[in-house]
């Protein structure tokens, strides 16, 4: 008896222990949602730059080069913090931020939105960090409409409207 008490007693510590490593400070949720504003920022800034023809070859460093200056310094300064990575897609991109020392991902965002989806940092384990695809709401994933020719025409009509 004494010994199942013991061990429930221990679980109840490890899982409070757990949980106190996992909840952010007050101190760290402020930075998160400045990195959060920032990121936001930038993705104008770049918007602004480039509209939707967003370079092959844009990677990070052209990415801080670009926003700075037309981002708050603020808002620059906390981006230079962390590791960034920028992926180009077709007329977008998806920015990573990682933290400096462990290299974890925090946050990811599509540029093609408004806000930033991926709060890693805020949400632990409602992403999949390794297939972030399945997060790209700016994809374009219309697939063309099949021709059909209707009957008595030699001519195809779209089998779907055309949007």
């Amino acid at each position: 008896m004494k010994r199942r008490i013991l061990v429930i007693f221990c679980c109840i510590i490890i899982i409070l222990y757990a949980n106190s490593c996992i909840a952010l400070s007050e101190g760290e949720k402020q930075e998160y949602g400045s990195l959060i504003t920032a990121v936001t920022l930038s993705k104008s800034a770049i918007k602004g730059e480039f509209g939707h023809s967003i370079p092959t070859e844009f990677d990070a460093e052209e990415f801080m080069e670009v926003v700075n200056g037309k981002i708050p310094n603020r808002s620059y300064q906390i981006l230079k913090k962390y590791h960034i990575q920028i992926l180009p897609k077709e007329g977008y991109f998806l920015i990573k931020v990682y933290e400096t020392g462990e290299g974890a991902l925090i946050l990811f965002d599509y540029s093609c939105n408004l806000g930033v989806e991926g709060r890693v940092l805020e949400e632990p384990g409602k992403y999949d960090i390794n297939n972030l695809q399945l997060y790209d709401k700016c994809k374009k994933d219309i697939q063309p409409p099949t021709l059909t020719a209707p009957p008595g025409s030699e001519t195809p009509a779209p089998s779907t409207p055309l949007k």
